[in-house]
């Protein structure tokens, strides 16, 4: 991942400024690290390190920002850079609160009011060994509390190498799905719902 920094000219910087006198406030690695960390303990862990998270998905940004000092010591700006360049949009902070927009393992109801349009097609990648069982039954949340899609393939294969380095892409017919009452959400850069039944499942990779 690239750094993120802050310059008094240029404002708020991921990679590099353009005047070149930013200053980095977390290198590539401490960015992925603390990032991770961070996904772990809105979407699954808050109530480990003893942070409440309501009904939205919400928890206080300044104990979170507590937490994550204690552990990784950084603070509330280099989350703060965190959440604003993150590149699929996971985080989001409002009203000094800070929320995972989507993955959840634990138990929130998300009011999502974005009316972007869903695309025809919707992709997901996953392990090879995987495909038999999901053309068979479907895709399921399994550990999630919903599936998530991709608007591309590219990202589709991105998502499957956590599992595969030659992971397995299927196309999904969202036009079909919402057409038959099935509901897509857009969360970020993602694309959640509930179930995607087997007929509307292609293997494309």
């Amino acid at each position: 991942m690239k750094p993120l920094g802050v310059c008094d000219k240029c404002g708020d910087f991921e990679g590099s400024c353009k005047c070149g006198r930013g200053k980095v406030l977390l290198d590539g690695k401490k960015r992925e690290l603390v990032s991770k960390f961070l996904s772990r303990l809105l979407r699954h862990f808050p109530h480990s390190f003893g942070v409440e998270v309501d009904e939205g998905g919400w928890a206080d940004l300044d104990k979170v920002v507590d937490v994550v000092k204690e552990r990784h010591g950084v603070g509330k700006k280099e989350i703060e850079l965190i959440v604003k360049f993150d590149p699929k949009g996971r985080f989001e902070i409002k009203n000094g609160k800070i929320r995972a927009k989507y993955g959840h393992s634990i138990k929130v109801k998300v009011d999502w009011s974005e009316s972007s349009e869903i695309p025809p097609v919707l992709y997901h990648g996953t392990h090879p060994a995987n495909v038999p069982s999901i053309l068979k039954r479907g895709l399921l949340p399994m550990k999630r509390r919903e599936v998530h899609l991709s608007e591309t393939i590219q990202d589709a294969i991105e998502v499957g190498r956590r599992y595969h380095p030659n992971p397995a892409v299927l196309a999904i017919d969202a036009k079909g799905m919402i057409k038959a009452g099935f509901e897509i959400r857009k969360k970020g850069r993602v694309y959640t719902t509930d179930h995607v039944p087997p007929k509307f499942i292609k293997r494309i990779l």
